[in-house]
């Protein structure tokens, strides 16, 4: 058996109001940029340039949680080697960029101590480097290491780098079995 269900509704005009200037208190903010919420308030903010090659005046504040915010002490304030990974998603290269961009405002009377390289170009694009190839004249699936040391010495730029070069970031190691240790089975 079906049911109808009948409504009456009056005819009220309505329409949608639309806004006919700012507000007080958002000065040329766009209704697209998003608000803070009370949690993004008193987190802290972290100055992370969006990736490379947009326009240089899109670096925005960003919230890093507490586990980003340790990963970046550790790297920046405590100076440790670190390596992080997670799931897609997880806010990797928003760290990985707040982490660039402290590391060079740390360094910023001797910007060459901070090199920043990833495994393949795609990766490199992304966060503003080379490859780890290019930057110290490593070459791929040379298993020589006297060769190797010599190669890089012969390459006068690159030999510069590694003796300049104080913080090496490179992005997406894994792809990259030589810069990781043999994985041991137990």
């Amino acid at each position: 058996m079906a049911r109808s269900v009948t409504s009456s509704s009056t005819a009220v005009a309505s329409r949608k109001r639309k806004s006919t200037g700012n507000v007080e208190g958002t000065k040329g903010r766009s209704t697209k940029q998003s608000k803070n919420s009370l949690d993004a308030y008193f987190s802290p903010q972290v100055l992370a340039s969006s990736a490379p090659g947009e326009d240089e005046g899109s670096k925005q504040h960003v919230s890093l949680n507490e586990q980003q915010i340790s990963v970046l002490k550790m790297v920046v304030e405590e100076e440790k080697n670190v390596f992080f990974t997670g799931a897609a998603g997880t806010g990797k290269s928003l760290l990985l960029r707040a982490i660039i961009t402290a590391l060079r405002k740390k360094h910023a009377k001797k910007p060459e101590c901070v090199s920043v390289t990833a495994s393949t170009g795609m990766a490199a694009s992304n966060i503003g480097g080379t490859t780890i190839h290019a930057w110290g004249a490593v070459t791929p699936g040379m298993h020589d290491i006297g060769k190797l040391i010599s190669c890089i010495k012969t390459a006068r730029p690159a030999h510069q780098r590694w003796k300049t070069t104080k913080v090496l970031i490179i992005d997406e190691a894994c792809c990259n079995r030589r810069f990781l240790p043999a994985p041991s089975c137990h």
